[in-house]
């Protein structure tokens, strides 16, 4: 698959803000998480919410991000990027495995999931303007779940 330099770069910058979203996750850094975002984005996480535009996103996040006296407590693994550039957006997929490091004697493994994400370039940088999380598996469940915790996994990113 050839690509122009333009369309590599684009790629391997989308690439750093998805590893910037898990590295301000993971450190409790919300506004610079929150920075990755347009302002109209939506997050779509199925049974745990949808958060429509910036404020209701910081929300969500602000209940979420790890405590400044305790970093990572969660380690947002993601994995294998499939990434497609069409001009100033872009769709990519990211396999999710998510640990939760403080749980004692727990194994920390405590989701496997696919993050889907579009992007949209906004004054030059690259920004997430959508994401949603398919759930693939979780001990909680008891094992594999089949798509969006009972709905049909979304294959496509469009």
């Amino acid at each position: 698959m050839a690509m122009t330099p333009q369309e590599a770069a684009d790629i391997i910058e989308i690439c750093q803000l998805r590893s910037a979203y898990a590295w301000h996750y993971d450190t409790g850094e919300l506004e610079g998480l929150v920075g990755l975002f347009t302002d109209d984005a939506v997050c779509d996480f199925g049974p745990y919410g949808v958060w429509d535009g910036i404020e209701a996103i910081r929300g969500g996040y602000r209940e979420n991000l790890a405590d400044p006296d305790d970093l990572f407590p969660t380690v947002h693994v993601s994995t294998n990027p499939l990434v497609k550039v069409d001009g100033d957006t872009a769709t990519g997929r990211w396999f999710l495995l998510d640990h939760i490091l403080n749980l004692g004697d727990k194994d920390p493994l405590r989701l496997i999931g696919v993050y889907n994400h579009k992007f949209r370039r906004v004054d030059g940088d690259w920004k997430i303007c959508w994401t949603k999380i398919d759930f693939l598996w979780s001990p909680d469940a008891g094992g594999r779940i089949e798509g969006q915790m009972g709905q049909p996994l979304d294959r496509t990113v469009e």
